[in-house]
């Protein structure tokens, strides 16, 4: 019997993390069936509020015989009880089992829970509906995650190689040769991928937090991906590692849409027109997008750094190709960018004072007059139109690898250009 098995929402910011528990319960469970492939971290909504930041959830599946099976579910509910912290008031997790074929509507509900807000209710009618079992630990909205893992049609997928630490590190600083992480990342590039982010020379494969996760590299290429972690030196005793096929890094949460179609918490690819000119406020820069059937604040938010200074020379008018998550700042809607894509840029057109018609001199304005510096020449002040440099290309631009979330596509893989190339093409029809 084929068994389907999904875990959600068990890591707190206190410590834990999900991925460590799968990978405990991966090895464990390996000794009672067999394992039909590697296990899966599915990333879900990103926008939704009560995430943890990548909102992964694990799932794995097994060719079990039926007299294991009671003892495969006790051992994960064991796991799960033992191992998530449940002391954290934002830890709610959940536990999903399938016995037999994914079935349609619950491949269906999981692109739902990527791509738009779902609740523990609805979770718990398809469930009813598919067959599945579903625990609930105190609220239980893991049990979201954990069913969307189990239908995720992972059609197009990316690895991560997660590095654990030993319980006794838990807590303290990451301990990595960073230089070996560049040389690395120099041989592997771009078969792996945000390992460090260039221009600040800083490594990206250690996270911050309190968590058993020493490092994570990310990747297309399996082997290269392994490869890179055994040139990685790293400082500290490592306790295990282990390697997942993930929808990290496919743009699969974005969809294509209209402006008034847009609700919050959706991830999605719009085509519009700038319609104000841009203005900050606390480091992050804003402007308003419309099409027909609506208008958007948009936003590249402080963290972005230089990706903010492409937003900046937008003028309205311009119409543009615009991916990112729906999320509501200072009680306003807000697409908080992702990528964009200049499709179309009016003349950006700015007035200059003219030379001294008699000596080629440089005018200096007096009022409503310009005098010539150098032989004093006094004339009406009109300035004249010139158009200047846009200083923005065909291309698509795209937050710094440190700002990008888990889902978001890099340019440099294949396939990075898709979802923003297809909403154009969807536009033209």
């Amino acid at each position: 019997m084929r068994l389907h098995i999904g875990i959600d929402d068990t890591d707190s910011p206190n410590g834990m993390c999900t991925t460590y528990l799968g990978a405990l319960l991966y090895r464990e469970l390996s000794r009672l069936a067999e394992p039909v492939d590697l296990p899966r971290l599915i990333r879900l909504n990103p926008n939704v509020p009560y995430k943890t930041r990548g909102n992964g959830a694990v799932t794995m599946t097994f060719d079990a015989g039926d007299e294991v099976i009671p003892e495969i579910k006790d051992t994960v509910l064991f796991y799960v009880s033992r191992l998530a912290d449940l002391s954290h008031g934002n830890t709610n997790p959940g536990v999903a089992f399938l016995e037999g074929d994914v079935p349609g509507k619950l491949r269906e509900f999981s692109l739902r829970a990527l791509r738009e807000h779902v609740s523990i209710e609805e979770a718990e009618r398809v469930a009813g509906d598919v067959g599945a079992e579903v625990f609930k630990f105190k609220l239980g909205r893991g049990i979201i995650g954990a069913l969307a893992s189990i239908g995720y049609p992972l059609e197009r997928f990316t690895y991560e190689l997660l590095v654990y630490r030993e319980p006794e590190n838990w807590g303290t600083p990451r301990r990595v040769n960073e230089e070996s992480v560049f040389l690395a990342d120099r041989w592997s590039y771009p078969f792996t991928h945000d390992n460090v982010d260039p221009q600040k020379r800083t490594v990206l494969i250690t996270p911050h937090g309190r968590d058993p996760v020493l490092a994570g590299i990310r990747g297309t290429d399996r082997g290269k991906v392994l490869q890179t972690f055994e040139m990685v030196e790293f400082e500290e005793p490592i306790a295990f590692y282990q390697l997942y096929k993930t929808n990290q890094n496919t743009d699969d949460h974005l969809t294509p849409k209209k402006i008034g179609e847009l609700k919050l918490y959706d991830s999605a690819v719009v085509r519009g027109k700038v319609v104000t000119p841009y203005w900050e406020r606390g480091r992050h820069v804003f402007f308003e997008l419309e099409d027909d059937t609506g208008r958007i604040r948009v936003a590249a938010f402080e963290p972005t750094k230089k990706f903010r200074n492409h937003v900046r020379k937008l003028l309205p008018g311009d119409e543009i190709i615009a991916a990112g998550g729906v999320k509501e700042h200072d009680g306003v809607l807000t697409l908080n960018l992702e990528k964009f894509y200049p499709v179309k840029l009016v003349p950006k057109i700015e007035y200059k004072k003219p030379r001294c018609p008699r000596c080629g001199g440089t005018m200096k304005s007096k009022g409503d007059y310009l005098k010539c510096k150098r032989c004093g020449y006094k004339m009406p002040k009109k300035l004249i139109p010139v158009e200047v440099p846009r200083g923005l290309k065909r291309k698509i631009y795209e937050v710094p690898p440190d700002a990008r979330k888990h889902l978001s596509r890099p340019l440099v893989l294949p396939g990075g250009e898709e979802k923003i190339l297809d909403a154009l093409e969807i536009s033209r029809d």
